[in-house]
């Protein structure tokens, strides 16, 4: 009787940590559309932006903040002055890019290390976004 309990136990054990089509196969969106006015929040610098994004799991929360793949910018708090007056005028523009788009799209985002944001390919109004020599 012991065995065949412990067997049940072990069975039941097994089927309740077995993948389930509804919990564990779920497929999220590889892109995103964002709603200008509504989804951007913040521009952080010349290629990072906090966005609302739907679709996300909420563990992420209401502000991800995005950096744009391939879209390489001077620190502002770089100490030569020249590179710091670079970054400004590239957060500069990079602000007025995503204000003056009519559509931002987000895909293949990847979470980025060493902090909690993610690595995007950023399309603005139907182009994709990046470094320009």
């Amino acid at each position: 009787m012991r065995v065949c309990g412990l067997f049940l136990f072990f069975l039941f054990l097994l089927a309740a940590c077995s993948p389930s089509q509804n919990s564990f196969n779920r497929v999220f969106p590889s892109r995103f559309d964002l709603d200008v006015t509504r989804d951007i929040l913040e521009t952080l610098d010349g290629n990072t932006f906090v966005a609302h994004v739907r679709g996300v799991n909420p563990v992420f929360g209401r502000a991800l903040k995005i950096k744009v793949r391939g879209l390489k910018v001077e620190s502002v708090a770089d100490a030569n002055s020249s590179k710091a007056r670079a970054a400004f005028r590239q957060w500069h523009q990079f602000q007025q890019i995503l204000k003056g788009s009519k559509m931002v799209e987000i895909r293949n985002l990847e979470r980025g290390a060493g902090g909690f944001w993610v690595w995007a390919d950023v399309y603005i109004d139907g182009e994709i976004l990046e470094h320009s020599s």
